[in-house]
C-alpha cells in the first residue's frame, strides 16, 4: 500500500496571506493563531515583518504557522504573525488532518531551516498542553525550551473576600451611580476596541508612563490592529469587553479574549481620575466574584503579577522554544 507524500512549504507575502484568510474558524487553537490574529497583525503592524507561512500537507489535508519574517542582518528570524502580541500559540490544522504525520514533517522542516546560519526560528509563548510543545519536548537536543508563567484561576480557587469588595463599590458610588456591563458579538465593532485603545493609551500617557508600554504598542497601526483582530473574533463569539462605568463613563474596562466560557484576560485599563477607588481591581474582583459552572476559569495571560497570585492564580505556564542550531550560529 503506498502512502502519500508529505509536502513542506515555506508560502511568503500574498501567497501566505491568502493561505490564511481562507482558514475556517475551528482550523485555529487559540485566539493568536487566528487567521483574524494574524492577518491584522500582516495588514497594519508592518513594522513587524512580512507575511510567512510554514505549511505540511498531504491527501488527508494540512497543518501550518502563521509566521512573519523579517531580516536581522545576514539572517532571517521567523516568529509567530503578531508576536511578542499573542499570549498562547498552537499549530493550526484542517479537519481531519492526519496530525500523527503532518505534525512530524512540520517540525522537520523547521529545523531545516535552522541548520543554516541564514535562518532564526523562535516560537514564543506555545500552549503547555499544545500540539506543538508536545512534540518539541520529544527533541530535547534539537529544541531549547523556556518556561514562562500564564496563570489561570479557576473558580474554586478564587481569593477575593465579598465583603472588601461590596466596600470598594459604596467607595466608587460616591463618585456616582456604579454600573457593570460587557460588550460582545455585533456591538464590540472595531470601531469599539480602537476606542478602548485609545483610552487605554491616554490612561498610561496621563499617569506619566506611556514609555513603559511595549513599543510596539505604541506604533501607530496598533489601534487599527486590535480594531480589526478583536472585532472580527467578537463576530463569531470569541471577544468580549467588560465594563465598569460611574455615571455612564467608562472607569474600567477589561479585554477578554476566546470563548464565553473560557475567557483569556488580555488588556485591563482604567481612567486616571478614578484612580484612587481602585476601579480596575473592582471591575477584576467583579469578573473573578462572577466564576462559577458557567465560566470556571479565567486565564490572566502572561505574566505572574502579584495581584493575580493574591487573587488565587495556579501555576500554568506558556513555553518559548527555539532550535539548538541557533546556538551555533
Amino acid at each position: 500500500m503506498t502512502t502519500a507524500a508529505v509536502t513542506t512549504t515555506l508560502l511568503r507575502h500574498d501567497k501566505a496571506f491568502d493561505f490564511v484568510r481562507d482558514w475556517q474558524a475551528p482550523d485555529a487553537p487559540t485566539e493568536f493563531s487566528s487567521a483574524e490574529w494574524a492577518t491584522a497583525a500582516w495588514e497594519h503592524l508592518p513594522q513587524l515583518g512580512d507575511p510567512a507561512v510554514l505549511l505540511a500537507e498531504d491527501t488527508s489535508g494540512w497543518c501550518a504557522l502563521a509566521l512573519t519574517s523579517r531580516c536581522d542582518g545576514a539572517r532571517e528570524q521567523l516568529t509567530f504573525a503578531g508576536a511578542p502580541l499573542g499570549d498562547e500559540h498552537d499549530v493550526a490544522h484542517s479537519p481531519g488532518a492526519d496530525l500523527n504525520r503532518l505534525l512530524l514533517a512540520l517540525v522537520n522542516a523547521c529545523e531545516r531551516l535552522t541548520e543554516s546560519s541564514r535562518h532564526l526560528v523562535e516560537l514564543s509563548a506555545l500552549a503547555e498542553d499544545g500540539l506543538l510543545i508536545r512534540e518539541l519536548t520529544r527533541r530535547p537536543k534539537r529544541w531549547r525550551l523556556q518556561r514562562e508563567p500564564a496563570p489561570v484561576i479557576h473558580a474554586d480557587r478564587v481569593s477575593v473576600a465579598a465583603s472588601g469588595h461590596r466596600r470598594r463599590v459604596r467607595h466608587l458610588e460616591r463618585v456616582g451611580a456604579v454600573s457593570f456591563g460587557t460588550v460582545e458579538g455585533e456591538s464590540l465593532t472595531s470601531d469599539e476596541v480602537e476606542g478602548f485603545v485609545a483610552r487605554r493609551l491616554r490612561s498610561w500617557s496621563e499617569r506619566g508612563r506611556i514609555d513603559e508600554l511595549p513599543s510596539v504598542e505604541r506604533l501607530p497601526g496598533f489601534p487599527r490592529f486590535m480594531g480589526a483582530a478583536v472585532g472580527s473574533l467578537a463576530h463569531r463569539g470569541r471577544a468580549q469587553l467588560r465594563v465598569l462605568e460611574v455615571d455612564g463613563v467608562r472607569a474600567a474596562e477589561s479585554l477578554h479574549l476566546g470563548p464565553a466560557r473560557a475567557p483569556l484576560m488580555y488588556m485591563i485599563s482604567y481612567a486616571a481620575r478614578f484612580a484612587p477607588y481602585s476601579p480596575g481591581r473592582v471591575l477584576f474582583e467583579r469578573t473573578l466574584l462572577g466564576l462559577g459552572d458557567s465560566v470556571p476559569r479565567l486565564s490572566t495571560g502572561r505574566g505572574d503579577e502579584l495581584y493575580k497570585l493574591a487573587a488565587g492564580a495556579g501555576n500554568e505556564c506558556v513555553v518559548t522554544a527555539w532550535s539548538a542550531a541557533m546556538e551555533r550560529g
